[in-house]
């Protein structure tokens, strides 16, 4: 008999939070504090056991640097992809290298699972607002992550207006519409890593396309 389980080391990271590094990465301590709180939550929802990671990011790569063991092991492992949209993060080569690895990895429902029509395991997050139209078309495709059913619709309305990166501006109101944005996308990992099994691929970056229309070459 041939067992549907795939190994838990083959499935971790859980998730991968791809986002662009501002120039002598300012403002990254922001990006980061966001990762560790979904990473906490992630972690704390499906219990994983030690040496099995909730997520990644990439907190040391800057414009023209190299691409890492680590950063491919984990974009060719990740179960989920969670890009942090901003109008940098549509014009970075990094960030659709990081797309396009992911998205050449084939996808299968695990058994039981029930993913609703259009449902991927990758789950754009508003970190700066920008214009539908702006955005490139494999990313707009793309379901984002629209906060629904935080605990009052204000709280929606306000994140999908400001962004995350505008929330930290608004003080006490904002950050707790962040905070919740934090559980609540969580939750919608957890929910992806349950329904789909994204295989394990070796990544070479010299191979993806630098747009977000590029795939591999």
């Amino acid at each position: 008999m041939t067992s549907n389980v795939v190994p838990a080391d083959d499935r971790s990271p859980v998730f991968f939070m791809s986002y662009a590094h501002r120039p002598n990465n300012a403002g990254d301590h922001q990006v980061k504090h966001f990762y560790d709180l979904v990473y906490s939550h992630v972690d704390e929802l499906l219990g994983l056991p030690p040496g099995q990671d909730a997520g990644f990011i990439d907190a040391e790569m800057t414009g023209g640097q190299r691409w890492s063991d680590d950063l491919a092991y984990a974009i060719g492992h990740c179960q989920v992809l969670v890009p942090l949209v901003s109008p940098r993060y549509m014009s970075s080569e990094w960030c659709a290298r990081e797309w396009n690895a992911f998205q050449a990895r084939p996808v299968r429902t695990m058994d039981g699972g029930a993913p609703s029509s259009g449902e991927l395991p990758v789950i754009p997050v508003w970190w700066t607002p920008a214009p539908l139209a702006r955005l490139p078309k494999a990313v707009r495709d793309v379901q984002f992550f629209t906060a629904e059913g935080l605990y009052r619709p204000e709280m929606t309305r306000l994140y999908q207006r400001e962004g995350l990166y505008g929330l930290l501006q608004l003080g006490g109101p904002g950050l707790e519409v962040y905070e919740s944005v934090a559980w609540f996308l969580a939750r919608r990992i957890t929910d992806s890593y349950g329904i789909h099994d994204v295989q394990v691929a070796d990544v070479d970056f010299t191979v993806l396309g630098t747009t977000f229309e590029g795939g591999v070459r």
